[in-house]
């Protein structure tokens, strides 16, 4: 569906032109950006994968941004449940297709952007013709289709996901200078795990991933900012961390034994506290490499952790996070050798206080008394 909202919906005394000029102005200003900047997101054609929780947002940046194209791919219609979360939507949207509603909401900001609303589920032959995907479908099963289609015709892709307390964002290229795409981040074949209907997820969330993968649809196009290429950014909203953590690849017969078709193996809280008991760690044989922010760490940890800068060869390693998503990231890239097993803590330093067990204060072990050295 394409078309332009009639002259009477434009305001009473505002051209498009005018409009356009007004809504960029603020863009415009920025350090770096200019005519020069409008300029490359006015030829730009973007494609949207997903108009839901991160979708919405993600639309809602774009729809001001003076793009040439926008295409909207959704299958779903709108629920009442969609509505804390899917901004875009109100509850006269109730059982229309989520991709009309948010192509007409684009139309009502911008009557020069060219939008098309295509209500099916995504096709790899939609990439074709755009510039920039951005992949809002938080879906593992769509994600690798979109990586592909996006390898194949040369496309980067802008990828979110949120679920419970816990967001990433990152964007993939397989044509640019570095090359990497969503296989290195999750190179196992799984089916989608968990949902926001069984896990729930924190509406705010949806609004502050959206508004990152949005920045990073202009700092591809226009170069405003620095893309994510080989960067995944996580986000813990329990306690609103933002961490970094590298993604990166070499040759497919120089890939890390970390990057495999299996996930990582995980370790029971219970288990761990075992092995700990027995002076694995003490003597070597254990290493815990704990990979959340330094403000994380300043709350506790489980003792004879390391950082990853300063972790310590050893026949195992644990990897610890707040929940285990970023541990699971940060096992699937991490360069350890072939000889060395990697464990993630399941369910992170949240399982592991949840089941009573204790933490301590500050990094670096004690190899005598096997606790931390404060």
């Amino acid at each position: 569906m394409t078309g332009s909202a009639p002259e009477d919906e434009r305001g009473p005394s505002t051209t498009g032109d005018e409009l356009r000029r007004a809504m960029t102005s603020r863009t415009a200003a920025l350090q770096g950006a200019g005519q020069a900047a409008l300029g490359r997101l006015a030829r730009a054609r973007v494609l949207v994968v997903g108009a839901g929780g991160l979708g919405a947002p993600v639309l809602q940046y774009l729809a001001g941004a003076g793009l040439a194209a926008v295409t909207v791919v959704d299958h779903d219609t709108v629920d009442p449940s969609n509505l804390a979360r899917q901004t875009l939507f109100t509850r006269h949207d109730i059982g229309r297709p989520k991709a009309e509603v948010a192509a007409d909401h684009l139309r009502a900001v911008d009557p020069a952007v060219a939008v098309t609303a295509i209500v099916a589920r995504f096709d790899p032959e939609q990439v074709a013709g755009h510039d920039v995907v951005v992949d809002a479908a938080d879906s593992v099963v769509v994600t690798r289709a979109v990586s592909d289609a996006c390898a194949g015709a040369g496309i980067p892709f802008v990828w979110g996901t949120v679920l419970g307390y816990d967001g990433q964002v990152s964007v993939f290229h397989d044509a640019g200078p570095d090359p990497v795409d969503f296989h290195d981040l999750h190179p196992d074949v799984l089916p989608d795990e968990g949902s926001c209907a069984l896990d729930g997820v924190l509406p705010a969330l949806c609004g502050a991933v959206g508004s990152v993968m949005a920045a990073q649809v202009t700092a591809v196009v226009a170069g405003l900012g620095e893309p994510l290429v080989g960067r995944v950014l996580t986000v813990d909203a329990r306690r609103w961390r933002w961490t970094e953590s590298p993604l990166r690849r070499g040759p497919a017969s120089q890939r890390p034994a970390a990057t495999t078709d299996e996930p990582p193996a995980t370790i029971a809280p219970g288990a761990l506290a075992d092995r700990i008991a027995r002076g694995e760690v003490a003597r070597g044989e254990l290493a815990l490499v704990d990979v959340r922010t330094p403000e994380e760490l300043a709350t506790g940890v489980i003792a004879g952790s390391t950082t990853p800068d300063t972790l310590a060869p050893a026949a195992t390693v644990v990897v610890v996070c707040a929940s285990g998503r970023r541990a699971d990231a940060w096992a699937r890239t991490a360069a350890l050798g072939d000889d060395i097993a990697v464990l993630v803590l399941d369910g992170g330093i949240t399982a592991w206080s949840a089941e009573g067990r204790p933490l301590t204060t500050g990094i670096g072990t004690d190899a005598d008394a096997g606790t931390i050295a404060v």
